[in-house]
């Protein structure tokens, strides 16, 4: 009987993956310092081709919400690089659709996504089709900011090897005295104001102790959601957001290396 359920869901998962992803109903669980939302968290997970288990990279989307087209390219990105990808959607279950105003922020806080993304890997580790042991996070903007946060010993202590590895795209980098043991790649824009990401992951890796496993890699000429190939050149909130080819190929390079380095196999 275990076996047959196992194979269905096998099936489903698959099958759901090939016309772009099944959606997933994740309990939230109690972390200190994170407000649950009252609801189930949602998301989307997209699988690569072939059986598994594979590994698997939850993506966090920026503060205008899950809606954005390059959460799908990203996840596209992953399956082709042979890792699952799960888009997590932390403002539906909430009942909010974006927390971009500095007047809207305090509605979700980083700190608040810290504990979605450990509820999210824990639920993960239940499902046959992905490898417990290789769960990463990769978040844009304020999801950027939530997988620097992440990383924090007070979690870590508490979830010991749930997390390998976090990529922080153009998120600031915070509490550098806090920083536990998880493989932290942090990009960025050196103009990018909106959170001065290039700045504070520069000071962060300042303060860090030698061997801690931070990097950080910025770039000039280089605005925020830098990523975005489709999108047009704009302002939001009053700071400049613009696609650039040349940072964008680069970091995807450097994503893949570090991912593939810090979610390789355990011998």
């Amino acid at each position: 009987m275990r076996r047959w359920a196992w194979l269905v869901l096998a099936s489903l998962l698959a099958g759901c993956a090939s016309m772009g992803g099944s959606s997933l109903s994740i309990p939230p669980i109690n972390v200190a310092g994170a407000r649950k939302p009252s609801n189930p968290l949602t998301a989307t997970i997209a699988l690569p081709p072939g059986t598994g288990p594979f590994p698997v990279v939850i993506v966090l989307h920026g503060c205008g919400g899950l809606s954005s087209a390059r959460m799908n390219e990203w996840a596209t990105r992953l399956n082709n690089w042979g890792y699952a990808a799960v888009l997590l959607d932390s403002f539906g279950p909430r009942g909010v659709t974006t927390v971009c105003a500095p007047s809207a922020q305090h509605f979700v806080t980083p700190a608040d996504r810290a504990g979605d993304v450990l509820s999210t890997a824990v639920y993960l580790r239940s499902l046959p089709q992905i490898d417990g042991s290789r769960i990463g996070v990769l978040g844009l903007s304020h999801g950027g900011a939530t997988a620097a946060w992440v990383t924090q010993r007070r979690y870590t202590d508490r979830f010991p090897g749930l997390l390998r590895a976090s990529v922080d795209y153009y998120g600031p980098c915070r509490s550098p005295e806090t920083y536990g043991d998880v493989p932290l790649l942090a990009l960025a824009g050196d103009p990018d104001d909106w959170g001065n990401s290039a700045l504070t992951c520069h000071a962060f890796a300042a303060k860090l102790r030698p061997g801690q496993p931070f990097e950080v890699h910025t770039y000039p000429d280089t605005y925020h959601a830098f990523d975005a190939e489709r999108s047009t050149a704009k302002k939001v909130e009053g700071h400049i957001l613009a696609y650039n080819h040349d940072s964008a190929e680069d970091s995807f390079i450097r994503t893949r290396t570090f991912l593939d380095r810090t979610m390789a196999p355990r011998q």
